[in-house]
């Protein structure tokens, strides 16, 4: 069975109200929808209330999925919305560098936070200087796998405008690069 036909399935079973479809969804779909919501808020708390908030609007608005697309970019750009909105009403004060370290290791358990390499730390640092929704594209591309058209149905932006955005998100970590390896040496 096809991921498409999976999905399909279990929107189906969610319209129909069937609660184990929920916690499967709602299993399936955690991870994929926290790390969104956590790299665009950059908050542990935030992020929570923000992926409460996107399963339930996932829960009202199931029947307006489209069965023939795949469910990931959906929720996807429900969690997106959901985090613009939430940036959107809080004007975010620059954080400490130790809130910033903090946000740079969320995720990972304490084995894999020791065997992160210092690139990944670096990374995660010049990542916290681009927009939110430039994270949140990065972050779906690379972790998530998403392809140019599935980045522009979860953000509602055109192709030409992921592909942009994406360019010059990976060219702003460039010249971050560029900036801290030349006045570290």
């Amino acid at each position: 069975m096809s991921a498409i036909a999976n999905d399909a399935a279990l929107s189906r079973r969610c319209r129909q109200g069937d609660a184990q479809a929920w916690r499967d969804f709602v299993k399936r779909f955690t991870p994929q929808v926290y790390r969104l919501a956590l790299r665009m808020l950059r908050d542990g708390a935030e992020a929570e209330d923000a992926s409460q908030e996107a399963f339930l609007r996932c829960h009202r608005s199931i029947s307006s999925f489209d069965p023939t697309r795949p469910l990931g970019p959906w929720v996807s750009r429900i969690t997106y919305n959901v985090c613009l909105r939430r940036l959107e009403k809080v004007a975010r004060m620059p954080e400490a560098d130790e809130e910033l370290a903090e946000w740079a290791d969320a995720g990972p358990s304490p084995e894999q936070d020791t065997a992160m390499s210092e690139q990944h730390r670096l990374l995660a640092r010049a990542m916290s200087e681009l927009s939110a929704q430039d994270r949140a594209l990065l972050e779906l591309r690379y972790r998530e796998g998403f392809s140019d058209a599935e980045l522009a149905e979860s953000t509602s932006m055109a192709v030409g405008t992921v592909k942009t955005r994406l360019h010059r998100a990976r060219a702003s970590i460039r010249q971050w690069f560029f900036r801290n390896t030349r006045e570290s040496s």
